[in-house]
């Protein structure tokens, strides 16, 4: 199966002081649609960095980043703008810093960045609240709806920020340490809803976590391995599978495509 998202020679550092601190080394990562992939490190290992550079959010130094046909490091601000408000999901526990009802916090990305007139914006606004009470109801934080971030405890926070990804019908959605420290049942559910995600919609669902637990619901697994990526479980490039983690995976609920 092609490609949906392939880094390749990806590297990244930042400037601290007279010195430079070398996050990612030739980074190569690559996924397929329905597939779920997870990054295992430890706090401050790169991440959240590696992330954001695969959903088009932050820039490498050097390296490519392939969404499908569309190469997120040389394209136009504004083709990519437009693939990160359809196409790709950022999911994170952290708000917008805006007092939000939950219902407008998970409804804004559909209706916001629009040229409208007074009756569009109207019925795109009541369009896009529907889609998301729709997408609250679907992890079951209907709720919540009326509550503001500050309100919602830490599990009701996940739940809204799946909402607020799933809302779009995203081809990837890009999840950021938003698992994680629930304990076995919580992350278990989470994970249950990451895979019927991505086998309901069709999109891949690439993840950091820090913990092995919440990397079960994943087919591929990468560590990092002095700034690069190591394979932990799964295929890549035609090799044998590779498995080292512990525990037993989720339960997988009929077949899903992963890139080969």
């Amino acid at each position: 199966m092609d490609d949906l998202l392939k880094l390749t020679g990806v590297c990244k550092s930042y400037k601290r002081g007279d010195s430079s601190l070398r996050v990612l080394v030739d980074v190569k990562l690559r996924m397929g649609v329905r597939e779920i992939g997870a990054v295992l490190g430890s706090r401050g290992q790169g991440k959240s960095t590696l992330l954001q550079i695969a959903a088009g959010l932050l820039a490498p130094d050097r390296g490519e980043v392939w969404f499908g046909d569309v190469e997120l490091t040389r394209c136009s601000d504004d083709r990519r703008a437009r693939v990160l408000r359809h196409e790709i999901a950022w999911i994170h526990r952290e708000g917008t810093g805006l007092d939000l009802e939950v219902l407008d916090y998970v409804a804004l990305p559909l209706w916001t960045g629009r040229r409208w007139s007074l009756l569009s914006y109207r019925r795109g606004k009541r369009e896009a609240e529907h889609a998301a009470r729709i997408a609250l109801e679907r992890v079951g934080a209907e709720a919540c709806t009326g509550l503001r971030w500050g309100d919602l405890s830490n599990w009701d926070r996940v739940l809204v920020a799946f909402a607020r990804g799933i809302a779009r019908g995203p081809r990837l959605m890009v999840v950021d340490d938003v698992i994680d420290g629930f304990g076995m049942s919580k992350t278990r559910e989470a994970g249950e809803l990451l895979l019927s995600f991505a086998q309901e919609s069709g999109c891949a669902i690439l993840m950091s976590v820090s913990d092995i637990e919440a990397a079960q619901v994943a087919e591929r697994v990468w560590g990092f391995e002095h700034g690069g990526l190591t394979l932990l479980r799964g295929r890549d490039d035609g090799e044998a599978e590779i498995v080292e983690l512990h525990g037993d995976p989720l339960k997988r609920r009929g077949s899903r495509g992963a890139a080969s």
